[in-house]
């Protein structure tokens, strides 16, 4: 009976901590895809468009990858945040995006 309840309680560890871990992954990505989108946005001017292209999440960074179109031209825009105990931060947006008076 012993063991049974060890190799339960030792199952039950390995299907729900994986489910956990990732549902703190999806908040973070979410969470990351907005702050980056709307720095890029305020950044960049009302004209622009900001789209998303790929997230990659890594355990203490995620990355987020956008589109940043004015019209016709497009600007790939690399944003890194960092994730801390409970917060996440912009690290970095690459290269550096234009202001909309700039870009005309």
């Amino acid at each position: 009976m012993r063991n049974f309840l060890m190799s339960a309680m030792a199952l039950t560890a390995v299907l729900v901590m994986p489910g956990v871990a990732s549902a703190d992954d999806v908040a973070d990505r979410n969470q990351a895809i907005s702050i980056c989108r709307a720095e890029v946005q305020a950044q960049a001017g009302a004209d622009a468009s900001v789209r998303l292209d790929q997230v990659r999440v890594r355990p203490r960074a995620i990355r987020v990858d956008l589109d940043l179109w004015r019209g016709t031209q497009l600007q790939n825009v690399r944003c890194d945040v960092s994730r801390g105990h409970d917060e996440l931060t912009i690290a970095s947006i690459t290269p550096t995006v234009q202001t909309a008076s700039l870009a005309r």
